[in-house]
């Protein structure tokens, strides 16, 4: 064998012992996959439960997972309920929000058994509040009263508007923001109009009229409920008969509205 027969044969072993004992590649440790659904996009505080169903893979019966929270702006995430993975690998987790405004949940599997922790994707929901009308600041407002308590039919309603003076036009105006999408009040007049008296109700949104109500002695327009999705500025205007004397309301007016 030549001199460089040789060489090529040494550099041909070395390379091949080096292939031996060189160590494998490791594997990445395994970790949980975590899916996860929310019942609904849209909440209202006191009346809806967020529900949130999904499955941790590998199953891991009888462990558990935690729902966490993260609102508004918030950089951090809270946990706010948690449950038992059962037997086939899925879950069910609750949240009955209290408060308004964006959030977002996503459900969190810690490390267990050398299994890497697993977390979900995040849902994003947005809850609404219903809060008194009269309780927001208002605008330009000229002959209306509020928040006013009203007698309609020998009932009693707080927290309403009512108009001032007899036969003279009123308006009041309130700013949402496009923050609310829902709006539920009654119209009628006053137990305290004289008979024969009459009067109208018109509620707009940006100009565009959403309901208008002629109003008479002993009718009520009850429990109505307009959609304010999108509308930045709301106004109620209201004229009512000097002669017989008429006092109209929009009686306990509320809407629903997120932060």
């Amino acid at each position: 064998m030549n001199r460089i027969t040789a060489l090529a044969a040494t550099v041909a072993l070395a390379a091949g012992s080096l292939a031996l004992t060189a160590p494998a590649a490791q594997a990445a440790p395994a970790k949980y996959k975590v899916t996860a659904k929310a019942n609904t996009e849209i909440a209202i505080v006191k009346e809806d439960t967020v529900k949130i169903r999904g499955r941790v893979t590998p199953k891991a019966a009888g462990q558990k997972v935690v729902l966490q929270q993260r609102v508004g702006n918030k950089k951090s995430w809270k946990v706010t309920a948690s449950a038992k993975v059962k037997g086939n690998g899925t879950y069910v987790l609750k949240d009955k929000p209290t408060t308004p405004g964006s959030r977002e949940y996503r459900v969190v599997k810690a490390a267990s058994n050398g299994v890497q922790k697993g977390i979900s994707k995040s849902m994003p929901v947005e809850v609404y509040k219903w809060e008194k009308l009269v309780g927001r600041d208002a605008g330009p407002a000229t002959n209306f009263a509020g928040p006013a308590g009203v007698n309609i039919g020998a009932e009693y309603y707080g927290s309403s508007l009512a108009t001032t003076t007899a036969g003279t036009p009123s308006s009041v105006e309130y700013t949402l923001g496009r923050k609310c999408i829902e709006m539920r009040a009654s119209y009628a007049l006053t137990d305290e109009s004289a008979s024969g008296a009459t009067g109208s109700v018109t509620v707009a949104g940006d100009g565009a009229v959403l309901a208008s109500h002629a109003l008479a002695i002993g009718t009520l327009v009850a429990d109505e409920t307009l959609d304010l999705a999108g509308i930045f500025r709301l106004k109620v205007d209201a004229i009512t008969s000097a002669t017989p004397a008429a006092t109209a309301a929009v009686a306990t007016p509320e809407v629903l509205c997120t932060r």
